[in-house]
């Protein structure tokens, strides 16, 4: 992600764009990783879990571990409105969007029956 989480809303959605024509826009899917109000073990154990010998600092390093930065475009759940709109402006359509936003995720745990 160019800029960690310095980036635009722009780069962030064209990211996503380049994403979709390598895999398929019906197989991607916003995953936030939003947590807000958690103690840093919280992204620790998310970075770390029981599944990795090494340790992980994500964005930050072993002196600055802490959760990092959300976007100014991305401060919280009514971000989504912003990933629509950017969305729409790098070429996807309605349908899409509400794919990329959701309805891909419930399409592909809809199939698990």
């Amino acid at each position: 992600l160019r800029d960690g989480t310095n980036c635009t809303l722009e780069s962030f959605c064209t990211m996503i764009a380049d994403t979709a024509e390598i895999m398929g826009v019906n197989n991607i899917g916003i995953g936030t990783d939003l947590c807000q109000n958690q103690p840093d073990s919280v992204v620790e154990w998310m970075r770390n879990g029981k599944w990795t010998k090494t340790k992980d600092y994500g964005e930050g390093s072993s002196t600055d571990a802490n959760f990092p930065k959300q976007p100014n475009w991305f401060k919280d759940a009514r971000g989504f409105k912003n990933l629509d709109t950017g969305l729409k402006k790098v070429g996807f359509n309605e349908n899409e969007v509400n794919g990329i936003l959701g309805n891909n995720w419930y399409n592909f745990y809809k199939g698990i029956n």
